[in-house]
């Protein structure tokens, strides 16, 4: 790691940014095409290998040992006098979580997809993901030197799988046996020499007579940007060369209002094609002026947009927090003002004050001290001792709220014991830790066998965290067999008012609650309706209590109505809430936050006792790559485990089965795969929804 950022570190703040982050489905290239950017760059002296367990950003030992991203790691490298701050996320489902924590602080990305295989499951959960937060991206079809590539097909599975419409911006072509890119939009010829760890780069104008596949292919591209564009039209249609000014000028508008997506490509693992990825990176992807930043509630309950001003007061977000064994990291976006070691901070979320003792550049397993961070960095900070996922940092005299942050619930769980008896407090310890720290693992204790019971997102999800227990805090643990997460909902709808008036210690609560919980079986996660009219609620304290409505309802629901199972498919809607009772004069009374929570759980206990509740069970989507030789076996196993098929294709290479099917009976899906295909075929998986069941215990 030594030479690790060494040039960033006291980089001017002024230079033009790129926040982005590389995404892709498993094996897709996508953590090599990060390595080759580090190298070009100039941050790493040799281009590090997943193979060979020299990458700098997959830099935990699991991660090594099996060549895949588990966490997210950011890193600052300079480009063309730009500075960028580049994400490689995970590419397993399991740590989709990951994926979605990244996005939201995100202001562009790269798609990695496998030029031999098109879109795959992961990518289009990624985009996705993407999508929902606003996030645009470029594409870049990597391993073009493979067997089987297709940039074609590539293209369509870009339209068909995403939904986008994907524009070429470089051509493949062979030249004396050699992959070489023909540059469409700077009309340019990208050459690579054959050394595989550090491939020569060479960038030449086009021939004075290109060939005609060439001329067409920039044609294309032309034709396709013109039709966004008055001034780009009427050249095309006169038939004048339009300058590259105004190409990547239009390129560029289009590429943010995401309608439509550049694609580029290359072969990471030999060097081809990274150059020309970056260059794109800063020519098409957001700066961090281009992107709306957070919505924020302040004290008095008025909304603001923060703003990129390094001069006005702080506001940040924690978007990960790292447990070690010399206490938490939390990783931050520094959206508005700056924030400096010894800085005193607020957490928005507890309200305490905290002093900030260190702030560092991340760079993989390595860190660069810096004194301060400004508006669009994302930083590491030490020194806080209770951060949790979504926090805002906020001056120590300012106060505001910021949205919750919702991740999918965990689909798995497994016993976890510690080896040695004397362990299990710290064992309790280590996964309170670790809950904080991720977000979709939880852990309880079984009251009637009192186990402890871990649950994530699959299998490999609860075998890292066995790792991350004995890695981090010294513990070794055995996992027991994987059981399914259920779920609850209701059959019918179920209309609550009710007048909560209890003693809680020493408090008096009298709250009034009128709430709907509604069944929808199109929801994954509980749907909050906000229906309390505007005079109910209009004081600076009402307005407050209304950013908590969502917050405190889906904490309720997460606990369940019925069985102790997290709710879900529910539609909630929430008409009214007072103090005393429904005729309390309008903004006048209103309750505070901890009476609303306390009112609310002690009406679910009464829903509890009246509603009609259904189990349900998750249901995965699958995807599995299968030689054609074996494609009958795997889809009898597929319908004998009570899954639907619902599309194959069979190509040259071997066929893709997409189905669905219940979770219960795919807990070693991927072992049976691998045996019914001697170890070729490969399976993933993901949740695609919830049905009933009537197998929960």
């Amino acid at each position: 790691m030594t030479g690790i950022l060494t040039s960033m570190a006291t980089a001017p703040a002024t230079l033009p940014r790129r926040v982005f982050g590389v995404a892709a489905h498993i094996d897709a290239g996508k953590t090599t095409v990060s390595e080759r950017m580090l190298f070009v760059s100039g941050v790493q002296y040799r281009p590090g290998l997943v193979d060979e367990g020299t990458t700098v950003l997959d830099f935990e030992d699991e991660e090594r040992e099996r060549g895949i991203t588990i966490h997210s790691a950011a890193i600052d490298l300079p480009w063309r006098g730009s500075r960028f701050t580049l994400v490689d996320t995970p590419g397993h489902v399991d740590f989709t979580a990951e994926v979605e924590r990244c996005m939201r602080v995100l202001d562009g990305c790269v798609l990695v997809i496998d030029a031999s295989q098109g879109v795959e499951a992961q990518t289009e959960t990624v985009w996705r993901q993407a999508r929902t937060r606003s996030v645009v991206g470029i594409a870049f079809f990597n391993k073009l030197d493979k067997v089987g590539a297709d940039w074609d097909r590539s293209l369509e599975s870009l339209e068909k799988r995403l939904g986008v419409r994907p524009v070429s911006l470089q051509l493949p072509w062979c030249e004396n046996e050699r992959l070489v890119l023909v540059d469409l939009l700077h009309q340019r010829v990208h050459r690579y020499d054959d050394g595989r760890a550090a491939s020569k780069h060479e960038s030449v104008p086009w021939p004075d007579s290109p060939p005609e596949e060439w001329i067409l292919a920039r044609y294309g591209l032309v034709e396709a940007l013109a039709e966004h564009d008055e001034e780009l039209l009427d050249l095309f249609a006169r038939d004048v060369d339009a300058p590259d000014e105004l190409l990547v000028r239009v390129l560029r508008r289009v590429t943010l209002a995401n309608t439509l997506m550049p694609v580029l490509g290359g072969a990471a693992l030999r060097g081809v094609g990274v150059e020309p990825l970056m260059d794109a990176v800063e020519e098409l992807l957001p700066a961090p002026e281009d992107v709306p930043l957070p919505e924020v509630v302040t004290q008095s309950g008025d909304r603001r947009m923060l703003r990129l001003d390094p001069g006005a007061p702080l506001g940040a977000q924690v978007f990960k927090v790292v447990a070690t064994r010399h206490g938490a990291i939390a990783w931050v976006r520094v959206w508005q003002g700056s924030l400096s070691s010894g800085d005193q901070v607020r957490n928005s979320r507890t309200g305490k004050v905290e002093r900030v003792h260190g702030i560092s550049r991340l760079a993989g397993s390595g860190e660069e001290q810096v004194d301060a961070a400004l508006a669009g960095d994302i930083v590491a900070v030490k020194g806080f001792k209770d951060l949790q996922t979504g926090d805002g940092l906020c001056a120590p005299k300012e106060s505001f709220t910021l949205p919750p942050w919702i991740f999918p619930a965990p689909v798995i769980g497994m016993a976890v014991e510690a080896k040695r008896s004397d362990d299990r407090d710290r064992l309790i310890e280590a996964l309170r830790m670790m809950s904080v720290c991720d977000p979709t693992m939880t852990w309880s204790i079984d009251e009637e066998t009192g186990q402890l019971v871990v649950r994530g997102m699959g299998e490999l999800h609860l075998e890292i965290l066995a790792h991350e227990l004995k890695r981090s805090f010294g513990l070794e643990v055995a996992l027991g067999k994987p059981r399914v997460s259920y779920r609850e909902s209701l059959r019918e709808p179920l209309r609550v008012k009710e007048h909560i008036e209890k003693e809680v210690g020493t408090r008096h609560i009298s709250v009034w609650l009128d709430f709907e919980l509604l069944p929808d079986a199109e929801l994954v996660e509980p749907e909050i309706e906000d229906r309390v009219p505007e005079d109910r609620l209009a004081t600076p304290a009402g307005r407050v209590l209304r950013e908590h409505f969502e917050t405190s309802l889906r904490s309720e629901l997460s606990s369940g109505i019925a069985h102790g199972y997290p709710a879900t498919q529910l539609r909630v809607r929430l008409h009214g809430v007072a103090r005393g009772g429904p005729a309390a004069p309008a903004g006048q009374d209103v309750p505070s936050i901890e009476d609303f929570e306390a009112a609310l759980s002690f009406a679910m206990r009464e829903v509890a006792k009246e509603a009609s509740v259904c189990m349900l069970e998750p249901w995965m989507r699958l995807e599995i790559h299968v030689p054609e030789d074996c494609l009958a076996p795997v889809l009898g196993d597929v319908q004998a485990a009570g899954g639907e098929v619902h599309d194959v294709d069979v190509r040259s290479d071997g066929a893709t089965i997409h189905a669905k099917a219940p979770l219960s009976n795919l807990l070693d899906f991927a072992t049976r795969v691998r045996s019914l295909t001697q170890g070729r075929g490969v399976a993933s998986m993901q949740v695609d929804g919830y049905r009933p069941t009537t197998a929960a215990p």
